[in-house]
């Protein structure tokens, strides 16, 4: 399952040049903190995950079997694992019950906090959620600064759609306000 995350992870934040990617990587669960950096990655199993870079991501995604794309983003006071991925994967296989290779669902992680007390994490959320706003307005300028590079040769034409569960409707809402501000000026 191929996925994005800003997210920072136990090794470096730095992505390593096109050369030495893939690279094995781990969720670093008690830094809340958003990392201005963006990792787009694949889950190959409970726990095990690697950073693949954005070309091969989107490469991957463009020639995905499914019809359409469906970015999901989490509410609050989850964390990768057991909430977001097992869930991501019930939903893949809904969509794959009701017709395979219609979607294929691509979750984007932002950091939810990782102690006891869900009133505390949902508090601390909120500012996890509008700090990712940054960094997720990236990832919407990469993809059409790589749509644009695709346009002569063979474009990506796929159907993409985005849904926002809880608090992911705050990430989505001021990642479009980011990018409608800094980059789409």
């Amino acid at each position: 399952m191929l996925f994005i995350t800003n997210r920072e992870f136990k090794e470096t934040i730095e992505t390593p040049d096109a050369d030495t990617l893939p690279r094995p990587v781990t969720f670093d669960l008690d830094k809340n903190a958003p990392a201005n950096s963006v990792f787009y990655c694949e889950r190959q199993g409970a726990e095990q995950y690697r950073e693949i870079g954005s070309q091969s991501f989107l490469e991957r995604l463009k020639e995905s079997p499914a019809k359409q794309l469906l970015i999901f983003i989490h509410g609050f006071s989850n964390l990768p694992e057991p909430d977001i991925f097992p869930r991501v994967e019930k939903l893949q296989a809904l969509f794959d019950a009701r017709e395979e290779n219609l979607v294929e669902v691509v979750p984007m992680i932002w950091p939810c906090d990782n102690d006891l007390g869900i009133v505390k994490d949902y508090w601390d959320d909120q500012k996890s959620a509008d700090q990712s706003a940054f960094s997720f307005a990236r990832v919407l300028q990469r993809f059409m600064d790589w749509r644009e590079e695709q346009r002569d040769g063979d474009p990506c034409i796929k159907r993409i759609n985005v849904l926002a569960h809880s608090m992911g409707n705050r990430v989505f809402r001021e990642t479009l306000r980011v990018w409608d501000r800094y980059d789409l000026a």
